[in-house]
């Protein structure tokens, strides 16, 4: 499998943050290409949770469900891949005083056979590098819009 990751500092307190990633419903919102999501398990949150959704790579929309393991309240988790593309994620949040490091690790295969590491190598890799670049920065500007406290939008 091969391995990506990145890391942003969003300018929010560790709770908020976390809050607003671990909802489901908020995601399509900020990261980069996903779109449809919903729960498919009677776990609406945490450990066992799972969630299908579609991911757009390279042009190509694909339909994906992951399941939530190690779950730790203001800490992270582990998304596995239950269906779609083989695929584990780490989403790690760090409080760094007033300020929260969003550290997100992607694991994946291409489900092609014999040009699959060919074509991870040459487009591929690059593409998720972007998709999550992309996604980490919109989490980040979604907190520095944010109004100062007692001002309204």
């Amino acid at each position: 499998m091969t391995k990506i990751e990145d890391t942003v500092v969003v300018d929010a307190p560790i709770d908020a943050v976390f809050s607003y990633a671990a909802d489901w419903r908020r995601w399509p919102d900020w990261f980069d290409g996903l779109s449809d999501v919903r729960p498919t398990s009677e776990v609406p949150r945490g450990n066992g949770a799972r969630y299908a959704y579609r991911v757009r790579v390279m042009g190509l929309s694909a339909a994906v469900e992951t399941e939530i393991h190690d779950f730790l309240e203001g800490r992270g988790w582990t998304g596995v891949g239950t269906r779609g593309l083989p695929h584990r994620t780490h989403w790690r949040f760090e409080a760094l005083g007033q300020s929260t490091r969003f550290t997100y690790a992607l694991e994946y295969r291409v489900p092609v056979p014999v040009l699959g590491a060919v074509l991870d190598a040459l487009v591929v890799k690059r593409e998720w590098r972007g998709i999550l670049r992309t996604s980490l920065l919109n989490l980040q500007r979604h907190f520095s819009r944010k109004p100062p406290p007692g001002r309204q939008e």
